[in-house]
């Protein structure tokens, strides 16, 4: 939903071609084992080579950088009990070893492309190159600390097979399939145990945990984690157990492994005296995990217990803020808008609001979104913070290839690619579940069409994330978004904009998934940095399902429309596209003439044609029989647009007042009053809701404040401010948009 659909590249179908190539020619050799593999030697000069290379800085702007997608396989669901050894040169290429496992030491330090890379070796010395994808990006995780030279590595079921270049090696897609092996660890073979990093890997539970806090004081977080659990693995008292565990939890938060973190805190069952360090632990994991009810708990036990520590207090003000948000959907807009317009990422602390709504079957569109209660247009239905985000830079946006931001997602079993932020979602969202397991629920159980996924959610005490299900849920459903609503409306008032764009930045936010198309929707979503406001377009009855449109009918014809819809597997059967389907091919190209005709009018070098115009417009409006309420006339809201303009420049109230009430009906309203007669000016029922709403309205206030009709010109400034806080999400920055 208003992403890049990377089909109009040209280099999204070159890339296509090839890889299909590519596949046919590695599917012919599938059950082969290679006997042209390179030696150690060989093998181990290119890849350093390819890693000096790499480090130079290249010119790459007019690059736009590609993540491929292989055809899909499910993650390992065997217990690492159940999986024999294997060698790499028993391997046989495009094959799944599936009841195996391979013992791999790293002999190169890590390279960083789409996938970390390492050269490696197995007990036998035989070398084969490692690809893991999905790894946490440079930022949050050095690639040194994931693989470098010495890491010893457990694959499980491995998969074998021939690279893009022609080469072989190992690619893994899904996180769980790999294990790190600590020293100490009796799988790794005693011919590799000298060559470990040398720290003792024995000792006391007391002399382990110092070691642990050492590496935490260098931000060596994972060696921390692994010298604590190693320090939980000795005689120890109960007293230290605790500390050593609270201790775990601060590496844990650093690494964003909330639920290991709240665990250790010994969350919710604390001791009778808790610390506050503990008590603050487990408050800043739940912070993080969204369960701000919870966090505020915990918060007032520890300023109940711990009165001096300020820090306390003022996280409580905080949790407490997100919990009323929580609950009430009441938002400091405004300062929201500042701050998304200065992070980078634009991540807002807060929380999700869900409002009067439930998820419920529809009767032929699977679930849905609906109403548990009558709502009025403008009211607010929810406020979500993404549950992933990917923002890229505008200058990444508008200058596409000269930032690594802006990448081709490319799935070439789905023949589908997106070109935006996609692959950073597609990473990060691996990763989130993979350290939380406790989100997982609530993004699995989105649509993801025929993808058969595995029922497994842990094995051997660590979670299971199949990377090709999360590409699936991703891709059907990916919100496109600004920064910020109020900059896209502000690009359409000032003519920068005629039409829904597309956006490279891209995010989920799991309960408006929910939400169905139709091109007549009730709702409209907006977006502010992280967080996508959802509002009513119109009054709705308790139970009526809550719809907007996936792309805006605007300005499409009904054809284009329904290929899109094709990505969803779903074809539109609201009004406006079954009136489309039923428009004889005459009335469709008398459509087209008179716009062609309408065109010329307006372009006229002398002025518009007025009553060229105007006749014109009467003829088109006469090609539609359906009431314009049951069928917008999607056709006529602009050039009627055209002439309000042009009537408000000339002062002709009478006239801009008629053709503002013509393009309210265009829309699908149905409104009284918008025009001279003593009748008083009212929306009976709301329609489209498009940005150029907001200008129509304030010109109907303009043309009642000219003949003194301040009551009527009163409620066109709220209908204008609820037109506007619906599209940008909200209307503390009315004022200053419409001066």
């Amino acid at each position: 939903m208003n992403v890049h659909n990377a089909a109009d590249l040209e280099q999204y179908t070159q890339l296509m071609s090839r890889q299909r190539l590519t596949l046919q020619k590695a599917k012919a050799r599938q059950g082969q084992r290679p006997r042209d593999r390179r030696s150690r030697q060989d093998a181990y000069s290119k890849f350093m080579l390819s890693l000096m290379l790499s480090g130079r800085q290249r010119d790459d702007r007019h690059l736009i950088h590609t993540s491929l997608i292989p055809p899909s396989y499910h993650p390992c669901i065997a217990p690492l009990a159940e999986l024999r050894p294997a060698a790499i040169r028993d391997l046989q290429l495009e094959i799944h070893h599936r009841g195996t496992y391979l013992l791999l030491r790293s002999i190169t330090p890590p390279q960083r492309m789409t996938a970390i890379m390492a050269l490696m070796e197995d007990k036998k010395d035989d070398v084969v190159l490692l690809q893991l994808y999905q790894q946490e990006d440079e930022i949050s995780l050095e690639a040194t600390k994931i693989v470098n030279i010495g890491t010893i590595l457990l694959v499980k079921e491995p998969y074998f097979k021939v690279m893009g270049d022609g080469e072989y090696g190992l690619r893994v897609d899904h996180v769980s399939d790999v294990v790190h092996l600590k020293e100490g660890n009796t799988m790794i073979p005693d011919e590799w145990r000298p060559r470990l990093i040398e720290i003792e890997t024995t000792g006391t539970a007391e002399s382990l945990k110092l070691r642990g806090n050492a590496a935490v004081g260098e931000h060596r977080y994972r060696d921390a984690i692994t010298e604590y659990s190693n320090a939980l693995k000795q005689p120890a008292t109960a007293n230290q157990i605790e500390v050593i565990k609270r201790n775990r939890s601060l590496a844990y938060l650093k690494m964003k492994q909330f639920d290991a973190a709240l665990s250790d805190t010994g969350f919710p069952t604390f001791t009778s005296t808790p610390s506050d360090k503990a008590l603050f632990r487990a408050a800043e994991a739940l912070y993080y995990l969204g369960r701000y009810s919870e966090c505020c708990e915990v918060l007032e036990v520890l300023h109940t217990n711990f009165p001096e520590n300020k820090q306390a207090s003022e996280v409580l003000a905080r949790a407490r803020s997100r919990f009323l948000e929580q609950k009430t959907g009441k938002y400091n807009f405004k300062y929201f808008q500042a701050k998304a317009k200065k992070l980078q990422p634009p991540h807002l602390d807060a929380a999700s609001y869900i409002g009067p709504v439930e998820v419920k079957q529809t009767q032929s569109k699977g679930r849905g979104l609906f109403v548990t209660k009558a709502v009025k247009a403008g009211d607010l239905l929810l406020c979500e913070k993404a549950f992933s985000h990917a923002h890229v830079s505008d200058r990444a946006a508008d200058n596409a290839g000269s930032s690594s931001e802006v990448t081709m997602l490319v799935n070439i079993e789905t023949n589908q690619g997106f070109r935006g932020g996609q692959a950073d979602l597609l990473k990060s969202i691996v990763q989130s579940l993979y350290r939380n397991p406790s989100l997982a629920p609530a993004f699995t159980a989105l649509y993801h069409g025929p993808y058969e996924a595995v029922t497994t959610s842990a094995i051997d005490g660590e979670p299971v994330v199949d990377t090709f299900l999360v590409e699936r849920i991703i891709n059907f459903n990916v919100f496109g978004c600004p920064v910020s609503s109020v900059i896209s409306h502000k690009n359409v008032r000032d003519g920068k904009e005629m039409k829904e764009k597309a956006h490279h930045s891209c995010g989920i936010w799991t309960q408006a998934s929910y939400i169905n198309h139709s091109c007549t929707s009730n709702a409209r979503r907006a977006f502010i940095g992280d967080m996508m406001i959802v509002r009513a377009t119109r009054d709705m009855e308790s139970g009526t399902e809550i719809t907007f449109w996936y792309h805006s009918p605007l300005g499409a014809s009904a054809k284009a429309e329904q290929e899109k819809f094709k990505h969803w597997d779903f074809v539109c059967d609201c009004a406006i596209c079954q009136d489309s389907r039923d428009t004889k091919a005459a009335v469709a190209a008398e459509r087209e003439k008179v716009m062609k005709n309408l065109k010329r009018a307006y372009e006229n070098p002398l002025g518009i044609q007025m009553r060229k115009a105007n006749k014109l417009l009467e003829a088109l409006n006469n090609t539609y029989i359906r009431p314009a309420h049951e069928v917008p006339r999607l056709l006529l809201w602009d050039p009627l647009l055209v002439l309000v303009r042009m009537y408000a420049r000339q002062s002709d109230v009478v006239k801009c007042l008629d053709s503002a009430s013509k393009v309210l009906t265009s829309l699908g309203f149905i409104v009284v009053g918008a025009d001279t007669s003593t009748t008083s000016f009212a929306v009976v029922k709301w329609g489209l809701m498009i940005d150029q709403l907001v200008e129509t309205f304030l010109h109907l206030k303009a043309a009642f404040v000219a003949i003194d009709a301040y009551d009527d010109a009163a409620r066109a400034d709220e209908y204008a401010r609820t037109a506007y806080k619906t599209l940008v999400g909200e209307d503390t920055s009315f004022n200053t948009t419409y001066v």
